[in-house]
């Protein structure tokens, strides 16, 4: 594919990785206002791309990858609701039941790709998914005594889409980038589960801030830009002209 060819495709980028830096930055200075208004222009940053390009794939792909990032915003408004609420208090739980069952939109969005397209589990994804989840499930149900519907349902499509895309690990690149971008979406979650009991001081919660929404931001345009196109799609050959 030519390089002009390869921009136009992923003119999206342009503006999606200036807004990523300037989200993660402003969440780890504490810019508040800056922070919610460069993420909430994340997913329909990458939404338009996917919009843009719709002639390359079914109808059926780019809506399902239009509605995942429809969870997106969704969710990380509320998920910045939640940040914005006093620690441990029933309105922040309020907000991150919201976010996640948003979120849940955009897991069940990845995973329909997924399945769709033919992956199937392997044995060493599934288990480094399966640990991580069990251990966060844990950490959990020891802060609470018991566990949340909602953010339980959330873990299984999670742990679930990670576990897919960690196995799709086949030849073309863009697949090899689904594979990156699930292991960063389970590393950006468990990031803000282990955040929520360990980081007590501001410059601990800084750095917290500064790995969920580095690796978040990573592993959505990875994700979508890998299931964007259809894996068994390939280039029309020109037949041989008989010597």
């Amino acid at each position: 594919m030519k390089p002009m060819s390869i921009l136009r495709r992923r003119a999206d980028l342009l503006a999606y990785v200036p807004l990523a830096a300037a989200t993660t930055v402003a969440a780890v200075v504490g810019k508040p206002r800056t922070h919610l208004v460069s993420k909430m222009l994340l997913a329909p940053t990458l939404a338009g791309g996917v919009l843009a390009t719709r002639n390359g794939r079914s109808t059926a792909r780019t809506a399902t990858l239009t509605a995942a990032l429809v969870g997106s915003v969704v969710g990380d408004w509320f998920m910045n609701r939640s940040e914005v609420s006093a620690p441990e208090s029933p309105e922040r739980r309020h907000f991150m039941r919201r976010g996640a069952s948003a979120f849940a939109v955009q897991q069940s969005g990845l995973l329909a790709l997924l399945l769709s397209d033919g992956v199937r589990p392997k044995v060493g994804a599934a288990a480094t998914a399966g640990t991580v989840m069990a251990g966060l499930g844990a950490l959990e149900l020891g802060s609470t005594g018991e566990p949340d519907p909602v953010l339980t349902g959330y873990g299984l499509l999670l742990g679930s889409m990670s576990a897919l895309s960690m196995s799709d690990g086949r030849p073309p690149r863009a697949r090899r980038a689904v594979a990156l971008g699930g292991g960063l979406f389970l590393l950006s979650d468990a990031a803000i589960i282990v955040g929520e009991h360990v980081a007590k001081t501001p410059r601990h919660r800084a750095v917290v801030s500064g790995i969920v929404l580095s690796t978040y931001t990573a592993a959505l345009a990875l994700l979508v830009h890998g299931l964007r196109d259809d894996p068994d799609q390939t280039p029309p050959h020109r037949e041989a002209t008989p010597a």
